[in-house]
């Protein structure tokens, strides 16, 4: 009896063991399995997003740009700028100009690069500003666009510089800057337009990112991003797409960072398109808690089973099973 006890044991044992190892398996594949077709989701998707938001960028720029254009061509609207002998009259037609276009600031420049009125900063003439990107290729006839750094304000911009010509033939006269702010109005309008969690930053002259608009917290996602500097050298060398991940509140974010570059061509900052691991995730959560109760169920099951079958081995009545020799 004792022999029929044992086997009996240990076959349910085993059973019990080959089932949980079974589960555990199965659980631990499709863990691998979803986490690895999470992954690849969120980087379908944020690809996705960041084409959009290089898009919509683009768009707001062209459409900045084309209305500057435009307007440079007006005689009137030139002679207020650049021939006017008071300079209020100057600031009053920019700030006009401003208004009309939407834009944060708007500067203007003498056909020599020298700042001749400022809307933002109305105290600031006679600074020379023909070295820059924008600036000069105005003045050389081309019209371009880039990123605009204020280190004082620790502001990031994107600007459109136009000649102020009277004819695409004529020689400019000056030169028309006009630039909308990268903050967090823009990153709220891109979430509404992508849906997805957007970070923007600039970079210093110290290649340091600083976050200049969010919409996470910037206290949690600005050490994040200081802290990978890696991704930081990569994408200011590489004008493609740079993965970055960051930790707030509680959930591993993955990113797809791109730069915004000036019209140089130097990575003056970058937006960053963020998504949850946790919230891809959230579908499987259920899939494994329920694979995780068929494991516990199981191995219950076997338990009882086992402790079932030892009871009836032990009931009286049942037949002997010692050998007929020995009856």
């Amino acid at each position: 009896m004792a022999l029929g006890e044992a086997r009996v044991t240990k076959v349910f044992v085993a059973a019990t063991l080959s089932l949980a190892a079974l589960l555990g398996v199965t659980l631990a594949l499709a863990t691998v399995q979803a986490n690895r077709r999470a992954d690849e989701s969120i980087r379908r998707a944020l690809a996705d997003v960041r084409r959009g938001v290089l898009a919509l960028l683009a768009g707001r720029t062209a459409t900045l740009a084309g209305m500057s254009g435009v307007s440079a061509q007006v005689p009137q609207f030139r002679e207020r700028l650049l021939k006017s002998d008071e300079r209020s009259d100057v600031l009053d037609q920019a700030a006009e100009y401003r208004r009309l276009l939407g834009a944060a600031w708007v500067l203007v420049t003498n056909e020599h690069g020298i700042l001749v009125a400022r809307t933002d900063r109305p105290e600031e003439f006679d600074v020379d500003l023909s070295r820059g990107a924008l600036v000069a290729g105005a003045l050389s006839g081309e019209s371009s666009s880039g990123a605009w750094l204020e280190e004082r304000s620790h502001q990031l911009f994107v600007a459109v510089g136009v000649p102020l010509r009277a004819s695409a033939a004529a020689t400019p006269q000056g030169a028309l800057l006009a630039a909308y702010a990268v903050d967090d109005t823009l990153a709220q309008q891109i979430e509404q337009a992508t849906s997805a969690d957007v970070v923007l930053f600039a970079i210093d002259t110290l290649d340091h990112p600083y976050v200049v608009g969010s919409t996470l917290p910037r206290e949690q996602v600005g050490p994040a991003l200081a802290a990978d500097t890696a991704a930081l050298r990569r994408l200011t060398a590489d004008s493609g797409a740079v993965e970055v991940s960051a930790v707030v509140g509680g959930e591993q974010l993955i990113g797809l960072a791109s730069p915004i570059r000036s019209g140089g061509g130097d990575a003056f900052g970058g937006v960053i398109v963020f998504r949850s691991r946790e919230r891809e995730l959230a579908t499987f959560a259920g899939l494994r808690r329920t694979l995780a109760i068929a494991l516990a169920l199981g191995l219950g099951l076997a338990v009882v089973c086992v402790f079932r079958s030892l009871r009836t081995t032990d009931t009286p009545g049942l037949p002997s099973s010692r050998p007929a020799a020995d009856r």
